[in-house]
Formats: C-alpha cells, structure tokens, sequence
C-alpha cells in the first residue's frame, strides 16, 4: 500500500512532531482548533507474522480509534487519534494488534508525553499538579506515570565515606524524620529512609553483609547518639566523625541561651534590651569577616572608621563596629561566649590532625573555668564527643585544582564536612514542601531519590543498577 503524500506544511509538521518517516503513514489529517489541535493517523500496514502460529496468511480485521494526548505544543493542546489496526491470521484464526508507536500499554499519552513529564519531575520545585498543567493531564496521572517508571529499589552496595543525617520531611506514625544516606565521593544519596530511630536502623544495616560494610571508611553525622551506636555496631573499621557544622551550631545555641538569659534580666524598652533583641546577628559573625563594596574593594564588616549609619531602636549614629561593642557591652558572660564563638571558629580553621586533639583539651579547660554556665555545658558536650570531633579532621579526600586566576596547581584535601548532605536536606524540604506533604512513603522516596540521583555516570555503585525505567520499557 502506497504512503502517504504529505499535502500541506500543517501536515508535515505533523509527522515531525511525532517523530515519524512519511513512508510510514498510511494516511493523516490535522484539525487545528482554538486551544486545540487535532491529528488523526493511520499506518500503513505491515502484516506482521502471527504470534501464535508464526502463519504469513494475515488481513486486516478491524480499526479501534484511540485518543491520544500528545502534549508537543506549549500553546494548546495536542490529540491524537490513532486508528489502531488488528490483525488476523487466516490459518489459525488468532487476532492481534499492530505494534503502537505512540503510546504506553494501557495509557492514553504519548511515550514522547510520559518521557517530558519525567523528566520535569527532575526539578524539585514541580509539583504533580504542575506538571499535570503543562502536559493537559491530570495531577493522578501523573503521579501513576511516575509511579510506574521510576521505581529505585534497596540498594546492595555502600560507599567508602557515608554520610547520615535527617530532616523533618515525611511525618508517618513511626517517625516525623526522613534519615538520608549520602555518598560523600559521589555526590549523591545511598538511600533515603523513613526513621532515624536506632531499631530501624540496625535492621536496615544488618541486611548488608559484613563484608561490604567493612568497605565503608569514614562516617559523618550530628550529634545524635546512635547514629555513633550505629556505626560502632556495624560498622567497627570505620572513623566514625561528628562535623563541624554540627558542633559549631551546638554552640551557637549555647551562645544564645546566654543571650536570652541577659535579655530576661534587662528592662524592655531599655538601649540593652534592644541590643540584645535586635542585633543579635552580630554575634554570628567573625571579627575578621569582610565584604566588597560596590567598587570590589574589600572591606572589614567591623571597621571601627567605618561610616555611621542611624539606628532608631538608639536614636544615634552607629557602625557595626560599635553596635556589636555595645552589645557585648550588655554582660560579661556575653562576651565571653562570642569570644569562645570565634576561638572555636578558629579552631576548625587553623588545627589540623596533629594538632586538634591537643587544642581541643585546651579549649575544654578554658570553657569550665568562664563560670558560665551554658559554656560549661558545652564543655561536657566536647568531652562527649572528643574522640569523634577529632576524627572529622581526618583527610578524606585529596584533588588537584587549578586556579583560575594565575593558572597555578595546587592540591586540595578535603575534610568531611556536612556542607554537601545540608544542601540535599534543603531540597527535600523544598520537594515536600511544594507539593504541601506527601502520604505515599514509596512515592516520596522514589522521588527525591530521582531529583537527588545525577544519573547512572553519578559514579555511585549502585546507581548502575536502579530501576528507572523509560517509557518504552513500560510499554513492552
């Protein structure tokens, strides 16, 4: 049978959006409307042996109009009308359809449709029903084709440095944390679970082998205590560490206990109330902190010729540099817990491994002797967890980095640090939060596992082997 001739621009265009050869129509028709195009197609046939008997004697039985969306058009909707065609074997009497180039098994969009819906499921700031908009479809459908490509099962293989942390993102009635696993070398997650509670977890770690936990060499986490139980149960062979985002933040809520306690003690209305209300930020920064001004010139955040500026709540002309005096002025125990801010600050800057363990003792000794007592709570905290503070000065990885204003090679180490698994948690809350909740554990998991993932080149061993699925396996 003959193909069809292509008779106007409409109609090629067409056949381009579908991604079809001419030589494979039969015959096509376009129906352009308002907000809506329509296309009806059908192919030419190509009497395909009988899956049954394997018999050549075939003829046509019969056409079945399907209703296909076929969202290529930003500006409308698009529909297809395929007139599916069936077969029939003469020897044996077996009917049969012809293979459908367009759509899913069992799905009224396109492959082309369902492939762009997953893929804008990539972004952590859609939505089912935003993408649902896009693609004139349904929030339900969807999240029924996502369900049905993207599927990543429990993975069998850990990475050398994990790292564990949670985020309030997924409230069931076992747990209100979702406790992720992240692959510190390759950038993205091991896998992504509903609890951070101990019990859970032992359960979750015994199905590995221990052999392959022995693979893993170094783990980081906050100060949650079994996390540490944890990693001493299962994995024995690894340094376990506590980051240092995790103890500088410990800290910053002691500095702001002392803080609140000072504030109680003054009278509202007062120059120190204000101070200690209004300008707290001050006590977050280093004193050595700078910034560029419009011109690109460095310049000291607390230059004490700095310009002045008015500050209402004083009713006076001030720089930062004497706003923050003022404010430390308001109590003794408040300067000293900015001045062992920025010395614990320090710390982590200049220390390393040889000489961590040492300064650290000595920064024990002088918070016990401040007589403060949320600095001298904060010295138990450090005692508690010396060993693993220590540990989070270990080397982890080394690279060489090219500087891309003198062009000269240096070598780069890299301690852990908590920075890479905070901006993972930020965008699961961004995920969950977009979508206001999620009830469907699987889904939830399968979803930020997909926006997480960097794809089967992440490096990641197991990566290799999860099961996203295209929409042209799911049609099979």
């Amino acid at each position: 049978m003959m193909a069809v001739k292509v008779k106007n621009s409409l109609e090629n265009t067409a056949l381009e959006l579908f991604g079809l050869d001419a030589s494979r129509v039969q015959n096509i028709s376009t129906s352009p409307g308002i907000g809506q195009m329509l296309v009806e197609v059908t192919l030419v046939p190509a009497f395909p042996e009988c899956p049954r008997c394997g018999g050549h004697n075939i003829v046509v039985f019969n056409y079945t109009p399907r209703v296909i969306n076929h969202d290529v058009l930003t500006d409308r909707k698009c529909t297809l009308i395929y007139n599916a065609r069936r077969y029939k074997c003469k020897d044996c009497h077996r009917t049969y359809g012809e293979d459908n180039p367009f759509a899913m098994k069992r799905q009224r969009i396109s492959i082309l449709t369902g492939k762009a819906i997953i893929e804008d499921l990539r972004s952590p700031n859609e939505t089912f029903a935003s993408v649902g908009e896009r693609h004139h479809v349904s929030a339900t459908t969807v999240m029924k084709i996502f369900d049905m490509c993207v599927s990543y099962p429990v993975p069998v293989k850990l990475c050398r440095v994990m790292q564990i942390d949670e985020t309030y993102s997924f409230k069931s009635d076992d747990s209100k944390y979702v406790c992720m696993l992240l692959d510190y070398d390759a950038q993205s997650p091991v896998d992504v679970l509903p609890s951070r509670k101990k019990e859970y977890l032992a359960a979750y770690f015994r199905k590995f082998p221990r052999s392959e936990r022995d693979r893993v060499e170094y783990i980081s986490s906050d100060m949650y205590r079994p996390y540490r139980e944890i990693a001493a149960t299962f994995f024995p062979k690894a340094i376990f560490a506590v980051d240092r985002f995790h103890v500088v933040q410990e800290y910053t809520k002691s500095l702001n206990r002392v803080r609140i306690r000072v504030m109680k003690g003054t009278r509202k209305g007062s120059p120190e109330y204000y101070l200690l209300k209004h300008q707290s930020e001050l006590l977050g920064i280093r004193p050595d902190a700078w910034y560029r001004d419009r011109t690109g010139k460095k310049m000291m955040i607390f230059d004490p010729a700095a310009p002045r500026s008015y500050v209402s709540g004083l009713k006076r002309q001030m720089n930062r540099y004497e706003l923050r005096e003022a404010l430390l002025d308001t109590s003794p125990d408040l300067r000293k817990a900015y001045h062992f801010r920025n010395r614990l600050s320090e710390y982590y800057r200049k220390e390393n491994l040889s000489t961590a363990e040492e300064e650290l003792r000595s920064l024990i000794r002088d918070l016990d002797s401040t007589g403060v007592e949320e600095l001298q709570s904060f010295a138990d905290t450090l005692r508690n967890w010396f060993r693993e503070i220590i540990n989070s000065f270990h080397i982890v990885k080394q690279e060489y980095v090219v500087d891309p204003k003198t062009g000269n090679v240096r070598l780069k180490e890299h301690r852990l640090t908590s920075s890479m698994i905070e901006n993972r948690n930020k965008i699961i809350k961004m995920i969950k939060h977009n979508a206001n909740g999620y009830t469907n554990w699987e889904r939830f998991r399968n979803r930020v596992l997909f926006v997480l993932s960097r794809g089967p080149e992440d490096g990641h061993p197991d990566r290799q082997d999860k099961a996203v699925n295209s929409g042209e396996n799911s049609s099979k």
